[in-house]
């Protein structure tokens, strides 16, 4: 049977599916906010109680956001939920949003970086480097993430399409297939990317937990100054090799707790492209993770993120040979697990690699291609590899 093979730019914006169990299924005992009895942690659709209260329209409510976070179990059980025992309701699914705002002395985090090289102070985030469990990020988890967004209807709409990230105070990299071709058929020309984006709802974004609430300083909304794809990227290949692009801000920005470059890879370590490595990719999007009262799936309000395995190169040629498609060498796979991959809409989002040696995260790859049908075990999905691209990026981005 033929997998018809997808640019990702049929939906919104980013898609991440994650229902599998851990490798190790056991039960946990975990704390749920607002009650003294313990849960257990149980996989999304096991628990009928999560079910009741992770509806798309409740969303719109700091408190309900922050207590679907708190329910993420940790360890070996991150891929689960903190669900109450005996199948009965959460007592209060909601943390108290009537907390005092922490106030955060950033003079040993952002400002002791800010205006030293960029490519030494790549790569960090905020909250001490803490790999959190969970499928749903913390507010300043993966702070470079960017948000594509196109000519909507109205003189003042905009349409969010694909994803990007951030490389320095003036470029954001994405995928060529965000910039040329079909996309600007079908949405309109790059109005705005987007920073420091993390709660689609409310601007400021916050978060809170059982004392105080995390609040970020607001999106920013940056015109394109230039859009440049890869010379050698051809719209209309099915293979799409070179699909790879840069966009130029129109304007300078400030790094903060919220806005962050990634590290562009270096050749001498690794990029987490190798037998056994452990690969990330964050955005929204639609998911199932959030249950869409309306019928199929949800587009997530929020940042959501999931881990994928690298396959191997050779192997993922031969699994797409049979689908009339080449894989090249600026090409790399991820992911093949049932019910966890990126999907349409999630095209130019970062694939990242943490580099524990260094203590940074580092830009693997773009998302490029998938299968129709996403998150099908066995069939991975096609990145753009960011390494093989480094001169073209840095020539690029001088000029």
């Amino acid at each position: 049977m033929l997998f018809v093979l997808l640019l990702a730019v049929g939906a919104e914006t980013f898609t991440l599916t994650d229902q599998s169990h851990p490798i190790w299924d056991i039960t946990t005992t975990c704390q749920i906010p607002n009650e003294f009895q313990p849960g257990t942690c149980q996989a999304l659709d096991e628990c009928s109680a999560y079910q009741r209260i992770n509806d798309v329209g409740s969303l719109t409510s700091v408190g309900r956001v922050s207590f679907l976070r708190r329910l993420q179990c940790t360890g070996l059980a991150e891929e689960k939920i903190c669900c109450p025992r005996s199948g009965r309701n959460y007592r209060q699914p909601s943390m108290n949003e009537s907390v005092p705002r922490r106030v955060v002395d950033e003079t040993m985090t952002v400002h002791s970086r800010v205006g030293g090289d960029e490519e030494a102070t790549c790569g960090h985030q905020n909250y001490g480097q803490k790999l959190l469990g969970g499928q749903i990020t913390d507010i300043d988890e993966f702070p470079w993430m960017a948000m594509l967004l196109y000519d909507g209807d109205g003189p003042n709409a905009v349409s969010p399409g694909c994803g990007g990230a951030l490389i320095s105070r003036t470029f954001v990299v994405t995928a060529a297939h965000c910039l040329v071709g079909r996309i600007i058929q079908k949405k309109g020309n790059l109005k705005f990317v987007r920073l420091g984006e993390y709660d689609l709802n409310s601007d400021p974004d916050c978060m809170v937990d059982d004392k105080f609430k995390d609040c970020t300083d607001g999106k920013v909304d940056v015109k394109p100054k230039r859009i440049i794809a890869h010379p050698q990227y051809a719209a209309n290949a099915l293979s799409q090799h070179h699909d790879l692009g840069l966009v130029q801000l129109e304007k300078t920005v400030e790094f903060s707790s919220f806005i962050q470059p990634i590290c562009l890879p270096d050749p001498a370590s690794s990029n987490g492209a190798v037998s056994g490595g452990k690969l990330n990719v964050c955005g929204w999007g639609r998911t199932n993770y959030f249950r869409n009262e309306l019928g199929g799936n949800a587009v997530s309000p929020v940042k959501l993120k999931v881990v994928l395995p690298y396959v191997d190169h050779q192997n993922c040629r031969e699994i797409y040979r049979q689908h009339k498609l080449d894989l090249g060498s600026g090409q790399i796979c991820a992911g093949g697990q049932k019910a966890r991959d990126t999907c349409a809409g999630d095209s130019g989002s970062p694939l990242m690699y943490f580099n524990n040696r260094k203590g940074h995260w580092v830009l693997t790859g773009l998302v490029s291609l998938g299968v129709q049908k996403c998150g099908t075990e066995g069939r991975p999905g096609i990145y753009t590899h960011v390494r093989e691209y480094l001169a073209w990026i840095k020539k690029t981005t001088l000029m």
